[in-house]
Order: C-alpha cells, then sequence, then structure tokens
C-alpha cells in the first residue's frame, strides 16, 4: 500500500469508527446536546504543549460560558478552523475554551498543535465520553455553551471567528 492509498484507508477506518460510537450511543441511550447534564461535572486530561498545560481540566466550569471544539488531528477543515478559533481566543481571552479529539496518541495532538498553533487547552477524549455527552457525531464540531450549561450553538464544520464570537457574546448575555 502506498502512502496515499494507506492515509485513504485510515480516514475511511477512523470515520467508519466515529459513525459506529455514534451509533452505538444511540443504540444504548446516548444524551443528545440538549439534553446533556447543565452541570456535568466531566473533566479531561490536558495535553501539555504551547497553549495547553498538563493536567485535568473540566469541559464546562459551573457559572461560565464555554466553547468546546470537537476536532481530529486528521481533519482537513480542522486544519483552517484553528485560525478562526485563533481569533476568537484574542478575542476573548478569558473564555473557557477547550479543544477535545477523541485519539489516543497524544504525540499526534501535541504535533497538531504545534503546526497549527493552537494557544489554548486541548484534550484527549479516547473513551468517546464527551462525544456521547454532548451528542457529537461528526468533526468539526463546535459548541458553545451558556453559564447554566444549556446548550446556545451548535456548528458542524468550519465556521467563522465572526460567527463563533457572536455566538459567544449571545450566551454571555444569558
Amino acid at each position: 500500500m502506498n502512502g496515499d492509498t494507506r492515509g485513504r484507508a485510515r480516514r475511511a477506518f477512523l470515520g467508519s469508527g466515529l459513525a459506529a460510537a455514534g451509533a452505538l450511543a444511540g443504540c444504548l441511550g446516548g444524551i443528545t446536546g440538549s439534553e446533556a447534564k447543565k452541570e456535568d461535572g466531566l473533566a479531561l486530561d490536558t495535553v501539555a504543549v504551547a497553549g495547553s498545560p498538563g493536567g485535568t481540566m473540566a469541559v464546562k466550569p459551573a457559572g461560565e460560558p464555554a466553547l468546546l471544539d470537537f476536532f481530529a488531528t486528521w481533519c482537513a477543515p480542522c486544519k483552517p478552523q484553528m485560525a478562526e478559533l485563533r481569533a476568537v481566543r484574542e478575542e476573548f481571552p478569558d473564555l473557557h475554551m477547550l479543544s477535545i479529539t477523541f485519539e489516543e496518541d497524544p504525540g499526534l495532538v501535541e504535533s497538531f498543535w504545534t503546526e497549527y498553533e493552537g494557544r489554548w487547552p486541548v484534550a484527549t477524549d479516547p473513551a468517546v465520553r464527551t462525544g456521547e455527552r454532548y451528542g457529537v457525531q461528526r468533526i468539526p464540531t463546535l459548541l458553545v455553551l451558556a453559564p447554566d450549561g444549556t446548550e446556545e450553538w451548535r456548528h458542524v464544520g468550519l465556521a467563522s471567528a465572526a460567527g463563533i464570537g457572536e455566538q459567544v457574546e449571545q450566551a454571555r448575555e444569558r
């Protein structure tokens, strides 16, 4: 198998794995984003890389709005999304932002984060707990959560910094 064929096979395998996880979550009564607990207490391990302290971080701290970015290192639209998210970070430096990947290899995440200049915390969730909790079925998915934890906005695919910023402002007003 040449490199291009291997890459396509890997993407197909990973894509089918995400689809299977989503289907399994549905079969097991998975929670949709709007049904997620308001203050869920869920925490993830973060990757120690520039802009992201190692350790454990709450997915959604109580009483604060949050922006959750579900991404993958192999995802084509996730790469330009990083520039948009950097602009959001600059506009809202105190916003709780967390990028989450379901990948297991922190080395891949570190390389991606360095190459695309992530400047906010990034966490791994190979058990897909957050994906199930928030009903994430496609990558990239962005969620803006209000201070009380309710889902204010969900976007699948590439989103502009201006569009994300508008949603963050609305969530802050709640």
